[in-house]
């Protein structure tokens, strides 16, 4: 697939916080005005800092990120396409929305307000206090644990970042992440039902929604992902 950037994204429309062609660092100072990466950025910190301390290193640390590498992917398009595109239902006769899916519905009405691009707080704080749960019970040991929570954070910053980037003025400087802002704004303002990762597309690749931009339709729901009000 080409990665040629179309006309129709080489202008990044206007943001009230981060206007012109700014540097990366004019970028950052912007990203950690933000409560949610400012938490990530420190739990990042700590968790790498109390890794480090606790020491143990073997094979099975290079084994378990790799995997984890690996398992992003598929991560980052069961959460996009199950959690973050839900669609309320009635349920006993009572409408049931999910908290996360209503604020991304948000983010796609309205992609450039930086207020709304970021993973919620109580959001992302539950999920990682169930990551705590489920790695504490299937890893044996106490290294590893500690290796697969900070690895958990880094990604979670990661992925915070490389969103907050494909939502401002920054342009890319690199094929990599030139690839990943084109890509996303085709999510948004092409077709919201395919290239639904972030980070990378391994999952929209084997689970069937990367596509040829050219021979995907417009679709009329980009913005409100087919949910009225």
């Amino acid at each position: 697939m080409s990665t040629k950037t179309p006309r129709a994204f080489s202008k990044p429309p206007y943001s009230d916080r981060l206007t012109g062609d700014p540097s990366i660092l004019q970028a950052a100072l912007v990203f950690l005005r933000h409560a949610a990466p400012r938490t990530w950025l420190a739990l990042a910190a700590l968790t790498v800092t109390i890794r480090l301390a606790v020491g143990g290193w073997s094979v099975w640390d290079v084994v378990l990120v790799t995997a984890m590498v690996i398992v992003q992917p598929f991560v980052e398009w069961v959460i996009h396409v199950f959690i973050l595109h839900f669609k309320p239902v009635k349920v006993l006769g009572k409408k049931f929305d999910l908290y996360a899916a209503r604020l991304h519905r948000a983010h796609h009405r309205a992609p450039w307000k930086l207020e709304l691009i970021f993973v919620p707080m109580r959001t992302g704080l539950l999920g990682l206090a169930l990551g705590v749960v489920a790695w504490r019970m299937v890893l044996p040991t106490t290294p590893l644990f500690a290796t697969a929570i900070a690895w958990t954070m880094l990604s979670l910053l990661t992925y915070e970042w490389i969103h907050f980037l494909t939502h401002t003025n920054f342009r890319p400087r690199t094929r990599f992440y030139r690839r990943l802002w084109r890509l996303h704004r085709l999510h948004h303002f092409k077709n919201e039902r395919y290239w639904q990762g972030v980070t990378g597309h391994l999952g929209d690749r084997v689970l069937g929604t990367m596509a040829d931009p050219s021979g995907v339709q417009l679709s009329p729901t980009c913005r409100t992902l087919g949910v009225d009000g």
